[in-house]
Formats: C-alpha cells, structure tokens, sequence
C-alpha cells in the first residue's frame, strides 16, 4: 500500500512540476508576442490577437483530435505516439544525460531560474 501511496505522490508531483513548466513557457511566450504585436502592421495585428484568442478557447479534446488526424497519415509508417504525459524522471537521471528531453528548457530548474541543483 504505501508503495502504491509513493507511486502517486511522485507521479502528482511531477505533474504537478511539469504544469508549473508550461505555464511558465506560456507566460513568456505572451510576453513576447505582447512585445512584438505593436510592431506589425494593422492587418497582422488582428490576425494575430485573433490566433491568440482561439488559441485560449481550445481544449484537450481537441487537441487530442487534431493530433489523431495527424497521425492517422502516418500510422502505416511508424508506431502510435502516446498523447499521455512520460512518467516523471528524476533529477538525477536528468543531469546524468540518460533521458535528456529535446527541449533545452527542461534543463533548467523550476520557472527558468538556473540548472537543477
């Protein structure tokens, strides 16, 4: 029981990091584009503002659907992509290199403030 109990408190943490993670990504993201906009002209202006409020209505279904199209195509070349999150990795297995993520963000610590320690 209390190994079920570990088993799940790991895996809420690291999902509970990997939110953290995400929306840091996406507030620097908005700061951005909120930096860039004003520098386009009227017409890409809108288009812009307009990519970006439907960009906060999607929801998980469909993404999932959108990538399930995509995949459909692909099927017959390749192995199915899971659409669930990888378990969560230690920190150690991170500096080590065993299981670098292609993303170089997930090097740094939590909300972009340096490399794990």
């Amino acid at each position: 029981m209390q190994r079920h109990y570990v088993m799940y408190y790991e895996m809420s943490y690291g999902l509970n990091i990997e939110m953290h993670k995400q929306a840091e990504i996406v507030k620097r993201l908005s700061g951005i584009c909120a930096q860039i906009i004003p520098f386009l002209t009227q017409e890409h202006q809108q288009q812009v503002l307009q990519a970006v409020e439907r960009a906060k209505q999607v929801t998980v279904g469909e993404l999932n659907s959108l990538i399930g199209q995509q995949l459909q195509p692909l099927s017959h070349h390749a192995p199915p992509v899971p659409l669930t999150p990888p378990p969560p990795r230690n920190r150690s297995s991170l500096l080590s290199g065993q299981q670098l993520h292609t993303f170089p963000c997930c090097m740094w610590g939590p909300m972009g403030r340096g490399p794990w320690k």
